[in-house]
């Protein structure tokens, strides 16, 4: 069933990717916290402008180890940019969370136990500020919630390219 879920998630954000060529389209290198339980990471997410203000943003998130956990995360957000100058907008998010976990096992006395893998499907909400360097480079600044069975909430800094 998770697989049928992701496979589902993916064609939609492929076929949406689609429909968006003749807009902008960036990636955005991120590092950042996620707040439960604590653990730092890194991801890449894409954007692919709809209109001039609405966009698709796909994004991968390795959370790294804490307390034997793994995570990977896979979200697609929705944003609605608001342009504040030329140089800097502001948006809001929101979108679908698949958060993954695997819990690395541990040897006791000798005896090794098993690793063993979790999902949780969510929603976020949040939001963002990013600020153009250049008219192909930009710095982003994103928080969100998700709520789901594993609640946290995760910021992220990077540095984008638009192509």
């Amino acid at each position: 069933m998770k697989k049928v879920l992701l496979g589902i998630v993916l064609a939609v954000a492929f076929s949406l990717g689609v429909q968006a060529q003749t807009g902008e389209k960036s990636a955005v290198f991120q590092a950042g916290y996620q707040s439960d339980p604590g653990r730092l990471m890194i991801g890449v997410e894409g954007r692919y402008n709809i209109t001039n203000n609405i966009r698709i943003a796909p994004d991968v998130l390795f959370l790294f180890p804490k307390n034997k956990v793994t995570g990977l995360d896979i979200d697609i957000n929705a944003h609605y940019v608001f342009p504040l100058e030329s140089n800097v907008s502001v948006f809001p998010l929101a979108g679908l969370a698949m958060l993954n976990g695997r819990y690395s096992g541990e040897t006791i006395a000798g005896q090794k136990f098993d690793s063993k893998g979790f999902t949780n499907w969510g929603f976020n909400l949040g939001g963002g500020v990013e600020y153009n360097l250049s008219s192909n480079t930009f710095l982003n600044l994103e928080m969100k919630y998700t709520f789901s069975d594993a609640d946290c909430f995760t910021v992220g800094f990077g540095y984008g390219i638009k192509f």
